[in-house]
């Protein structure tokens, strides 16, 4: 589908396009050096992804994507628009392609909050459209695990208990959290997480870890039933860990985390619109986009 602002046409794609999806990778590849075709392959684009961008002579020459996430904000259901995929090829640059590409989504959702998180060397792009920085914040605790890693069962991203779990989770945080992002949370588990993905039979939990050293990164625990992370810390298939920290706001695990404000000028966080957000969060980092 095809828009005319007056200025520039607009095409638009909320689905598995395979003619769409070839011209997305390829300005993805040459922006950010990296591809989606996995992901693509598994046919998960659909009307929650949403993309907008400028095409010509068969080259896709500016992207801008918005992933209609459903949130969880201070116990509220709100619908946001998390903007990604943000690209121009540098042959075009400096046309205001993404420019008309931001005016002309936020014309369409004038009213719906959204999100982004900027690259560092943009910092005085994006307020133009009334995005506004907001500082973030890392969680993490204090203890000592010194478990068995035969606690765990080692699980690939098509094992079907993963997938079962993946698709009928139901703990989320009330302070901050995505409930319709597992296509996102799919993409993050094969480009980043195909090796950190562990079952917990004991508890029915699958958690996402890395551990650096003496800390681990708690990237995502996917559960049915609530569950302390004191009967948890005993069932994380690692050793010598020190630190952990998690990359969600894990207050339904019935912890007490210590919030680090991070850089802000490191993975520049902004919002747009009516938001309540809570004194300290952490923006689930498997739902990024």
């Amino acid at each position: 589908m095809m828009c005319n602002t007056g200025k520039i046409e607009i095409s638009f794609n909320n689905r598995c396009n395979p003619e769409y999806e070839t011209l997305f990778d390829n300005l993805i590849q040459e922006v950010f050096g990296f591809s989606f075709s996995q992901w693509l392959e598994r046919k998960l684009w659909d009307e929650n992804y949403e993309s907008y961008s400028v095409i010509e002579n068969g080259r896709m020459l500016s992207n801008v994507n918005i992933y209609k996430a459903d949130m969880i904000v201070q116990g509220k259901t709100v619908q946001t628009n998390r903007f990604g995929a943000i690209a121009t090829r540098k042959d075009s640059r400096g046309k205001g392609l993404s420019r008309a590409l931001i005016e002309h989504i936020l014309s369409l959702y004038p009213d719906t909050p959204a999100l982004l998180t900027a690259n560092p060397s943009v910092l005085d792009f994006y307020p133009l459209f009334g995005f506004k920085q907001t500082q973030t914040y890392k969680p993490e605790v204090a203890v000592t695990i010194n478990n068995d890693p035969k606690k765990a069962v080692k699980c690939k991203l098509d094992d079907q208990i993963f997938m079962n779990l993946l698709y009928s989770r139901s703990c989320y945080s009330k302070i901050i959290d995505c409930v319709n992002t597992q296509s996102v949370q799919i993409f993050h588990l094969l480009m980043e997480y195909t090796d950190d993905i562990y079952y917990l039979p004991k508890h029915d939990v699958a958690v996402i870890a890395k551990n650096d050293g003496n800390r681990l990164f708690l990237v995502d625990i996917i559960a049915r039933k609530p569950i302390s992370f004191e009967l948890l810390k005993h069932e994380l298939p690692f050793a010598n860990i020190e630190v952990v920290e998690f990359g969600f706001s894990p207050d339904w695990l019935d912890v007490t985390p210590t919030w680090t404000p991070l850089n802000m000028n490191d993975d520049p966080f902004f919002i747009r619109g009516e938001w309540n957000l809570p004194e300290n969060y952490r923006f689930p980092a498997m739902s990024e986009t």
